[in-house]
């Protein structure tokens, strides 16, 4: 099949988008007492009339699934002379099924296809959960959607695989003929009839060497490093709650599962971590994204003093509060890094863990605060932070032409990308900015857009900023003896929480090795360190992703064993 010929590629989910189960239902029926393949025999026996079939159908739901799966194994338990288990459960026994992890190489490979100009579906045999708080399937499809172009479910179809009838579905949804498509799946049943039909297939043993056919088949490095799918503003869901202060807090959330929550910086918005909502949706979680006060569609007072880091940790909390979030795990970037520390610090009963890109945690000296420090003959890289306290100077330079004040600021910190992208060899730095009479003095009139951004992504940016303007963001940097002083009644305090430090190997001020301290201050620290400027998030996307997901796994667990402890 060349690759003229391919127009479309389908994904079968448990067993190749999702990694196969460590022992399935044959595992779980030994952890109950019971032979290893009984319920393998019961969920064929009477098919395709039988609840199990039934369910994937969508003619049952997983309440009545389980009333009548049981009555199908009391039946063969009786007639092997068994006794019902106690701990039986039909649905934990589905649960080992579906409730697997995404394997990474495939959401890559999906990802590349569509770049490359193919449709991706997804064709699943899965099931309608009605059990509340108990419906992984379909909140793993929910985030399945940033991948792929369309999804079809046997229990939405009402037909199941191996039935012809589904793969012509597909097709059909793709605007796609058999002969035009490739289906990957784990199963050879479900691969017979796609393959009469017309479809090129391809099962899936191991994902690299079936990965290797498919690009071999369509002619696509499906391997190719790609960025990943980023979350729309038009098609992510955008909410609002109001502090205990009477202040709005705006932010995006997708997902199921613990709660993440993204902390951005100077000067972002809720979009800035685009890229990490759906990869950390479709790994298991919950992630809430807030414009942060002074943002994008927040509230943003005039006054300095409603900037301190007290009142930003609020309004975090405030937020948990109202969607009824009793831990969270703190994920921050710049100055949303400084606010999660600040959380670790004060409200550690509210946190499963905190993670910080590029951003260090900064313990106090009691004695003399961080404004008089940079106070000195030589501020040296933080001469930007000084420049920033004369109130109105910088909104004045910055308000004039946000398109080029997103452009310059949002550039890589790398000093290769950046000779060439601007033709300096020595380009403008937060250095002698006071002297030079601006930040975005020496930079072009008309800079180009920053690495992997497009030209609609500033836009977006502009939109954002043309709503409240630089004050808020600004009011954030001119509360240096507030946050001192408030810092000092815990200030030797550490942080205890499981913590994830990522540093940034070329981010000219907030360096690795102001990260040092650390280790002495927050005992329960993983490191990384990724080859990348100050925008971590967007310079590096498939790498934090995976550090990310990686890092909150092992904090939270993540297993089946745990997910069917906790029903």
């Amino acid at each position: 099949m060349s690759k003229r010929a391919v127009k479309a590629v389908l994904f079968d989910v448990g067993g190749v988008i999702r990694s196969p189960p460590p022992s399935g239902v044959a595992g779980y029926a030994e952890s109950i007492g019971l032979p290893r393949n009984f319920l393998t025999d019961v969920i064929q026996r009477g098919a395709p009339d039988n609840a199990f079939f039934k369910m994937e159908r969508g003619e049952l739901t997983t309440t009545e699934f389980a009333v009548e799966f049981r009555k199908e194994v009391d039946k063969a338990l009786k007639e092997a002379n068994l006794t019902m288990p106690e701990e039986f459960d039909a649905f934990k026994m589905v649960m080992t099924i579906t409730d697997n992890k995404a394997v990474p190489s495939v959401l890559q490979a999906m990802t590349t296809l569509r770049k490359n100009g193919l449709k991706v579906g997804v064709l699943t045999n899965n099931y309608i959960s009605d059990i509340p708080n108990r419906k992984p399937n379909s909140n793993f499809i929910m985030a399945l959607r940033h991948f792929a172009d369309h999804i079809v479910e046997s229990c939405r179809a009402g037909v199941r695989k191996p039935a012809p009838e589904i793969y012509k579905m597909a097709c059909d949804a793709l605007g796609v003929a058999p002969s035009e498509t490739v289906f990957l799946d784990d199963s050879e049943e479900n691969l017979k009839p796609a393959r009469e039909m017309g479809i090129h297939t391809i099962k899936v043993s191991d994902p690299t060497t079936a990965l290797k056919e498919l690009q071999e088949v369509t002619q696509v490095n499906v391997f190719e490093e790609q960025t990943p799918p980023a979350a729309n503003p038009d098609t992510v869901c955008h909410s609002y709650i109001t502090t205990k202060e009477n202040h709005r807090i705006h932010f995006v959330d997708m997902g199921d599962g613990p709660a993440v929550i993204c902390c951005h910086g100077f000067p972002e918005s809720w979009f800035s971590w685009r890229y990490q909502i759906p990869a950390l949706a479709v790994a298991g979680y919950r992630v809430i994204v807030p414009d942060m006060r002074g943002y994008g569609d927040s509230s943003s007072p005039p006054d300095i003093e409603e900037f301190t880091l007290e009142k930003l940790c609020k309004d975090l909390v405030d937020l948990m509060d109202i969607l009824c979030i009793s831990d969270a795990t703190l994920v921050g970037h710049d100055w949303g890094g400084g606010v999660v520390w600040h959380m670790g610090l004060f409200y550690p009963d509210r946190l499963r863990g905190i993670a910080s890109l590029n951003t260090p945690f900064f313990p106090i000296d009691p004695n003399t605060d961080q404004l008089a420090t940079l106070l000195g003959d030589d501020p040296g890289i933080f001469d930007y932070q000084l420049y920033f306290q004369d109130v109105g100077a910088a909104e004045a330079e910055f308000e004039k032409d946000l398109d080029r004040t997103l452009k310059v600021i949002l550039r890589v910190s790398d000093p290769t990308e950046r000779d060439e992208k601007y033709a300096s060899k020595d380009p403008p730095s937060t250095s002698n900015v006071r002297a030079r009479g601006g930040l975005l003095v020496g930079y072009p009139e008309k800079p180009p857009c920053p690495v992997n951004m497009t030209q609609a992504d500033i836009d977006y940016c502009v939109q954002q900023f043309k709503k409240n303007g630089f004050r808020g963001p600004l009011n954030w940097y001119r509360n240096n003896d507030a946050n001192w002083k408030w810092n000092r009644k815990v200030h030797a305090r550490k942080i205890t929480v499981p913590s994830l430090m990522v540093t940034a190997t070329h981010d000219p001020v907030l360096t690795p090795e102001t990260s040092k301290p650390m280790d002495d201050w927050v005992p329960n620290l993983t490191r990384a360190n990724l080859d990348t400027g100050h925008w971590t998030q967007r310079e590096k996307p498939r790498e934090v992703n995976q550090i990310l997901i990686d890092w909150l796994d092992k904090v939270h667990h993540k297993s089946v064993d745990r997910l069917i402890s906790n029903i």
